[in-house]
């Protein structure tokens, strides 16, 4: 059995407090359907970190089932006292398990107030979740 979102194209400014995680609304919650049990779970996510001046700037992405922060899932990127762009793909792959039913949604946030950050997905490069139940 297999769950994943669809291709998506958003640009989700972030611009909330440090440290403060928001949920990423323009990726589907991904609910798991008809199986509970393990589940291998990878998500992938293309930040863009943009920094005008030599201050700092991190975004840390992180997984949530039915609302609660998955601890371990949490992924970071960012600059450090450079005037950058940044675009890469970040995430996590893991094992965990999962009750029929469960809603897994992407949440992120910034670290630094300085510039601009984004979690963003077109044909550059996709943000996406995706989940294969193992038994």
């Amino acid at each position: 059995m297999w769950a994943q979102t669809s291709l998506l194209s958003f640009n989700h400014a972030l611009t909330g407090q440090d440290r403060a995680y928001e949920q990423i609304t323009d990726v589907p919650p991904l609910t798991i359907p008809t199986v509970g049990g393990l589940w291998s779970v990878s998500y992938h996510v293309r930040p863009s970190i943009s920094v005008p001046t030599t201050a700092q700037l991190w975004v840390t992405t992180a997984l949530f089932k039915n609302g609660q922060l998955l601890a371990g899932t949490e992924a970071l990127s960012g600059i450090e006292n450079s005037d950058a762009v940044v675009q890469d793909t970040i995430g996590q792959t893991f094992l965990h398990t999962f009750a029929v039913g469960d809603v897994l949604t992407l949440h992120a946030y910034r670290i630094g107030q300085a510039g601009s950050a984004a979690i963003i997905s077109n044909g550059d490069g996709r943000t996406t979740i995706a989940a294969h139940w193992v038994r």
